[in-house]
């Protein structure tokens, strides 16, 4: 069968590729399927490539952001062409019930082998509960050429301020964490790893065919197994392939000096650490599982490897007050994080935080695509603030840390390109 895999796309869109349709791309493909790729996101016609490749079925990926886009595409196909709907993603696996009823079939879960044995059992409908893969070295290499790559690599991705040529690599799967807001603390599966072996070969693929220059890892945390990940930077020295600079994310709990110095030979420019806050009472409060001690003692191993650290933090959390943002606002300026990145708590359906508001939000009516983590106009989580004080706590800690993470030149270059946002980031500091 012809199975086109859509990726919609939104104006609030992030210029990264879909690794998960194109991992299911090469396991349809590897059950004798032809597939395509219709990437809105890299600038692709929806209703041009559909005509082109005359599929027997769509399948849509999606988070949260993009629900509405995707069921509008999802009415249209099945309205103009009579074509089965078949979703997926981390949006239609947390609310399956309404997914539904914009499509045909829902997956939840990983989809890799699930989605190829429903074609072949001609199951195709309902909700479907996907049984993750084991072993990840098992999967096909995902079919990166069916995307456009180019686009994502001549994207602009910035680290450390330089703009390379950037394409990503998954090297596991899950987290042993369980922050309140954030999927895991509501996912049953478990932490799974490709070997180094594999990871090695897929960014010399990506060295040899798309010629890049640095290297996003798309894992939610890297180092969670702390033996694998040395030696996928030992490999990344003994192939030179740490002539490529790269950054990942890491929980504070797992940096250590030795490992630092390693990552640092091994091409690593930048480290991202999920701080969140200053404030241990909020910490605790988000099921962190960590102290403001130890985040600290973080930044400082990293950047004594002479590695940056950039630095992702919330505000919004029930219970914050303006004394816990002045906190986080202090440890970023005692941990001295190279690039803070700010964002507004939000409850994304699937999480821990999501149940605790679940009903306010259904009557509120608040739109999917609002939920950006950067709008403090969606909901506010906190009960101790109002909306419209919390919404002056972020802008005015989003706008000065905008002026701790570029240079003058750089605040000017981005002032020049975008003058009314520089007005309305000088304007949220006072």
């Amino acid at each position: 069968m012809k199975i086109a895999l859509i990726n919609p796309s939104i104006p609030q869109s992030l210029k990264k590729e879909n690794l998960g349709l194109a991992y299911l791309a090469a396991c349809l493909e590897a059950d004798g399927h032809k597939t395509r790729i219709i990437d809105e996101i890299a600038g692709e016609d929806i209703d041009a490539g559909l005509d082109d490749f005359a599929p027997d079925i769509a399948g849509i990926s999606f988070m949260t952001m993009y629900a509405p886009r995707a069921y509008a595409l999802a009415k249209r196909i099945r309205t103009d062409r009579g074509l089965p709907i078949v979703f997926g993603g981390t949006h239609p696996t947390a609310m399956p019930e309404e997914a539904i009823e914009h499509g045909d079939c829902v997956i939840r879960g990983e989809a890799e082998w699930v989605f190829p044995q429903a074609i072949t059992d001609n199951r195709l409908e309902g909700i479907i509960e996907a049984s993750p893969p084991d072993d990840l070295d098992a999967l096909p290499e995902p079919r990166r050429d069916r995307m456009a790559m180019d686009v994502y690599a001549d994207a602009g991705e910035e680290l450390c301020g330089f703009n390379y040529r950037t394409l990503g690599v998954i090297t596991s799967r899950g987290c042993p964490f369980r922050c309140e807001y954030c999927i895991n603390s509501q996912r049953e599966t478990q932490l799974r790893f490709h070997s180094a072996d594999r990871v090695i070969e897929e960014i010399q693929y990506l060295v040899d065919r798309y010629d890049i220059q640095s290297i996003a890892f798309y894992d939610e945390l890297m180092a969670t197994h702390i033996d694998r990940f040395r030696e996928i930077c030992e490999k990344l020295i003994e192939s030179g392939l740490n002539r490529l600079k790269w950054e990942c994310q890491v929980h504070a709990r797992r940096i250590r000096p030795d490992m630092t110095k390693l990552m640092k030979r091994a091409g690593c420019l930048q480290v991202n650490i999920g701080f969140e806050s200053g404030s241990q009472r909020l910490l605790d409060r988000m099921q962190k599982d960590c102290t403001v001690e130890i985040n600290e003692a973080a930044a400082r191993m990293v950047r004594e490897a002479d590695i940056r650290v950039r630095g992702s933090f919330i505000v919004g959390t029930p219970g914050e007050t303006e004394k816990d943002v002045q906190l986080t606002e202090q440890f970023i300026k005692r941990a001295q994080i190279d690039f803070a990145s700010v964002h507004y708590l939000t409850p994304y359906p699937g999480t821990a935080l999501y149940e605790q508001f679940k009903g306010d939000i259904q009557r509120a009516g608040i739109s999917w695509d609002r939920f950006t983590a950067g709008d403090p106009d969606t909901f506010n989580c906190n009960p101790s603030m109002s909306q419209e004080e919390q919404k002056r706590q972020f802008l005015r800690l989003s706008s000065r840390m905008a002026f701790r993470n570029y240079s003058w030149s750089e605040m000017a270059r981005r002032a020049m390109q975008n003058p009314r946002h520089a007005l309305h980031v000088v304007s949220n500091m006072i």
